[in-house]
């Protein structure tokens, strides 16, 4: 799987943190030009991932998962971003995760040697795109889940109008009391299966879990409760081989997003050595400073955990000081995420006083409008209209989303070149 070439993909008018003066037209404009964030050749706000922060990420992940016996699928949703997920699978990544069709079928258009759906394939349109895919790139599989008959014999009707071709291959999930979907029990995993292995179209090809929806503020009763269930997916996966009703020697054994997988690591793999054990986290390539930070200290509480380091920042302008306890930033709703913490200002940088930027401490987000962010400081800080400030962020997946272009520096805030994402 090879980086596509977006070089001569025009913008479309309106696109975020492009020079005003026409200068950049095509996404591949914007590498090569000497545009600097700080020199002020962006207009605000403007989302940068740090090169330098993703080479890291990259490397201190694949060499945590090759080290724990398992396999990485991450998860494409973070980014959506073509670029990224190609430098994740050239940096040793077994395949993809995707959350949609529409995702599965642009990781599969990019080359992703395997692509998981980690969620019920539903719907015609939805079912004839995979088949259409298997046929065409059979030693590029895709995997599904299901967790229903319904959902099963759905796919082994429009599979088996083409007995020539793979069949779509199938992954039970397990889910949880109150939580997503999935099978309740083994025994409704063992019934799926049997009913499974009767129908023209589909096979059996492993056992899929999600331990990420237990979270609260008890973290070692939350490890507790994340052995339990990693317990109750080995044990589903174990009944199942026995009763022989997976269609390969291949089996897959996947869970594990981006707060648990030292413990989906340590369980499966010890408890399923004839398994492929897959980890699916997606947001370990730029982690953040807010709710991965957390779930990292607590993965390193129980162990040693791989050395993220934040990669995506958001800067804008301070536009007003209206108040002497407050500043106006150019930056809101439309531009961060907000669903988990409000953004953290970071870095400082006042131009033809700063050589590079700096650090910043006394200034906190207070709220954010759609396009303006509320800012709470000391009555006698040194800010003023016209600074420039770096956030960084919690939960990454909802401010890619908000991104078509995000811009790729180095450590002096030197632009790269262009990151296009496709939500």
């Amino acid at each position: 799987m090879t980086p596509p070439d977006l070089d001569g993909l025009e913008l479309a008018p309106g696109t975020k943190a492009i020079p005003l003066d026409g200068s950049v037209r095509r996404l591949g404009d914007l590498a090569g030009r000497g545009l600097s964030l700080l020199g002020g050749d962006i207009p605000m706000p403007a989302a940068v991932l740090r090169r330098a922060a993703i080479d890291n990420n990259l490397a201190v992940m694949q060499a945590y998962v090759d080290q724990a016996g398992t396999k990485l699928a991450p998860h494409a949703k973070t980014t959506m971003c073509p670029q990224i997920l190609a430098r994740q699978i050239q940096g040793g990544a077994w395949g993809l995760s995707a959350a949609t069709m529409t995702q599965l079928k642009l990781c599969h258009d990019l080359g992703a040697p395997r692509v998981i759906l980690a969620n019920q394939l539903v719907g015609r349109a939805e079912i004839e795109a995979l088949q259409r895919l298997t046929a065409a790139a059979p030693d590029r599989p895709c995997y599904v889940l299901v967790d229903s008959a319904a959902g099963a014999e759905a796919i082994s009707e429009i599979f088996a109008r083409a007995p020539q071709a793979p069949a779509a291959r199938l992954l039970i999930e397990l889910g949880m009391a109150d939580g997503r979907c999935g099978v309740r029990s083994a025994d409704e995993g063992l019934a799926l299966a049997r009913l499974i292995g009767d129908l023209p179209g589909v096979e059996l090809h492993g056992v899929e879990g999600y331990e990420g929806l237990v979270f609260t503020d008890h973290a070692r009763q939350d490890a507790v409760e994340v052995d339990a269930y990693l317990d109750s997916l080995l044990d589903l996966y174990r009944r199942l081989a026995e009763a022989d009703l997976f269609a390969s020697d291949e089996v897959i054994l996947t869970a594990g997003g981006s707060a648990y997988y030292d413990l989906v690591a340590q369980s499966l793999a010890g408890g399923a050595p004839g398994a492929t054990i897959v980890l699916r986290s997606g947001c370990y390539v730029t982690h953040d400073s807010g709710f991965y930070r957390e779930l990292l200290s607590r993965m390193n509480a129980r162990g040693a955990a791989p050395r993220l380091q934040p990669a995506l920042e958001v800067w804008t302008r301070v536009i007003s000081r209206p108040q002497p306890d407050m500043a106006i930033v150019m930056m809101g709703k439309r531009d961060v995420s907000f669903d988990l913490h409000l953004p953290l200002a970071r870095r400082w940088y006042r131009p033809g006083l700063h050589e590079a930027a700096q650090p910043i401490d006394g200034v906190t987000t207070a709220k954010l409008a759609d396009q303006h962010g509320f800012l709470t400081v000391a009555a006698d800080a040194d800010l003023k209209v016209g600074d420039l400030l770096g956030f960084e962020i919690s939960h990454p997946c909802t401010t890619f989303d908000k991104w078509s272009v995000l811009l790729e520096v180095d450590e002096s805030y030197a632009v790269l070149g262009g990151l296009k994402t496709f939500f």
